[in-house]
């Protein structure tokens, strides 16, 4: 909500602006400034790039307007706030509105405060609002698409009930890019001739297969890659990388293990940050190894053995 700056008692007020209206007058607001109006997006390029997955929350573009005049508003059980354009979307509270696609909003700062939508001021209040600049955050607010076009639009207007105070526009349009990479399905050969006295002992691993995951295409703008692996099929350790086998195969006794290339197991579900990551690169392999392994107390049986993982990439 705009900060009170200053209040009257009611009899003061009343005097202060008694020709406008009277204490028993319905709702409404009055002031001795001329509305204003303040044009964001002269500094919007035509396209904004930032990595897919940065947290919500974070601003994307920030813009200042130049200092605004000072301007006063007299209130008698009004609505007071911010009207977000319709065509935008709809916000009922807070300070953040939506930009009318997906993943994206605004918020809108001056003196302290972020513009709040409406609320209800009871009783007769003089607001004066100092001569002062505002700032247009957009920010991400959810799963952005790969590409957000934002169009010149008004974003709506502070008012109090019916009187018009300030309007804020977007006077060029932008397209915000969600910068990632391209990340190809892998399957993982791992042989069909083993014996089954390689396995004679619990935690029995041979032969681990080496494979890679790739990130291709990388777009730029992105600062950092974070990947995990997530199974597709019942987790035996989640520690040391072990997950079933799929129902469908007729192997017993055995797992698959997931380990980095330099014989870590990978913990599962577990963010790592892929250290030869770029930004000036655009194609990128991340070595991982997998193996089969002898679980404990089980009983051992030749057959089939498939599993599937999936493989989870952030763009920060």
């Amino acid at each position: 909500m705009f900060r009170k700056l200053y209040r009257y008692q009611h009899d003061a007020l009343e005097k202060f602006i008694g020709q406008a209206y009277s204490s028993s007058a319905a709702a409404a607001c009055a002031s001795n400034s001329s509305a204003l109006t303040i044009n964001f997006g002269k500094n919007l390029t035509q396209s904004i790039t930032t990595p897919q997955d940065v947290p919500n929350g974070t601003v994307l573009y920030s813009e200042t307007s130049a200092v605004m005049p000072k301007f006063d508003l007299y209130c008698q059980n009004a609505t007071l706030g911010f009207n977000v354009n319709p065509a935008l979307g709809s916000a009922t509270t807070g300070t953040v509105f939506p930009l009318g696609v997906p993943g994206l909003s605004f918020r809108i700062y001056f003196g302290g405060f972020y513009v709040a939508t409406p609320a209800l001021e009871s009783g007769n209040i003089t607001f004066f609002y100092p001569s002062t600049s505002y700032r247009l955050e957009i920010i991400k607010s959810g799963e952005l698409l790969s590409q957000s076009p934002v169009p010149a639009i008004s974003l709506g207007e502070f008012r109090g009930d019916n009187l018009k105070v300030i309007t804020f526009n977007l006077i060029n349009p932008v397209t915000v890019n969600a910068a990632s990479c391209q990340t190809p399905s892998v399957f993982v050969a791992m042989g069909d001739d083993y014996q089954l006295f390689e396995f004679d002992n619990t935690g029995d691993a041979p032969r681990p297969i080496k494979f890679d995951l790739s990130l291709n295409n990388c777009q730029r703008g992105i600062q950092k890659v974070t990947y995990q692996l997530q199974a597709n099929t019942p987790v035996i350790d989640a520690q040391k990388g072990i997950v079933a086998l799929s129902g469908a195969s007729t192997a017993k006794g055995i797992g698959l293990q997931l380990k980095n290339d330099a014989g870590q197991p990978i913990v599962l579900n577990t963010p790592y940050v892929f250290s030869g990551f770029n930004t000036t690169g655009t194609d990128f392999k991340i070595p991982l190894t997998a193996a089969y392994i002898r679980l404990a107390d089980s009983t051992l049986q030749a057959g089939s053995a498939n599993s599937e993982v999936t493989f989870i990439v952030n763009y920060l």
